[in-house]
């Protein structure tokens, strides 16, 4: 579908980096195709890692998240809230999904990627605000909802996702997507950590190996039909 070079696919991420995670291989293969390709970081903000220590200000992670998306060839991306990283929760959620209702009225996509909800309040609280923001309605002209992974929904408390699968091929992006990750470097973590750049591309192998791939991406299907 993809290498049509006729989508207009949207990706939602609560934070910088969850974008790359989920779907690093799906906006390069797609960006590569000239489809057009609008990525969503809802919350930045300052954040001091609790492994580390390290205060990392919210321009220092949108910089990443730029320089992120231009490895893997996006330039259009869009911030919901800055400063509110790990604060969704105190939003009404009302306003998110306002706001999401517009992205989606005003940029018409036919595939909206958004993000499985995780142990973090912003993931849940997001994976809500998505499902309600796309709910049925004869403006939307959506052919494909789906929810995208990162390693660390192996501590997880929903184990509902049985609504279809949906691989994609990156054998030929995984480069891309491990350079990109690394951009990332306020949020990069030690080898033995899932969201390690040797880890990231172990899950994406394990994928693959799912389906007889050398790499691939998971999505679980919320929602499609063929046009």
């Amino acid at each position: 579908m993809i290498t049509s070079g006729k989508e207009r696919i949207l990706i939602i991420a609560p934070h910088a980096d969850d974008e790359v995670l989920g779907c690093g291989g799906l906006i390069e293969k797609a960006c590569r195709f000239n489809n057009e390709v609008k990525v969503i970081v809802v919350a930045v903000g300052n954040v001091t890692h609790p492994h580390s220590g390290e205060h990392v200000k919210a321009d220092t992670r949108i910089q990443e998240l730029k320089d992120a998306l231009g490895i893997l060839g996006c330039t259009n991306f869009e911030i919901m809230y800055k400063n509110k990283d790990s604060l969704l929760d105190t939003i009404p959620r009302n306003d998110i999904i306002s706001r999401l209702d517009t992205i989606i009225e005003d940029f018409q996509p036919s595939m909206v990627f958004i993000p499985l909800p995780s142990y973090h309040q912003d993931h849940i609280v997001l994976y809500e605000a998505c499902f309600a923001a796309l709910r049925p309605k004869p403006s939307h002209s959506i052919k494909l909802i789906a929810v995208y992974e990162y390693p660390l929904i192996s501590w997880q408390f929903q184990k509902f996702w049985n609504t279809g699968e949906l691989y994609l091929d990156i054998s030929e992006t995984i480069d891309k997507k491990i350079e990109a990750f690394l951009k990332h470097k306020s949020q990069r973590r030690p080898t033995k950590h899932l969201i390690s750049p040797e880890n990231v591309k172990k899950w994406a192998e394990m994928r693959g190996l799912e389906i007889g791939l050398d790499y691939a991406e998971k999505y679980y299907i919320l929602r499609s039909h063929l046009l």
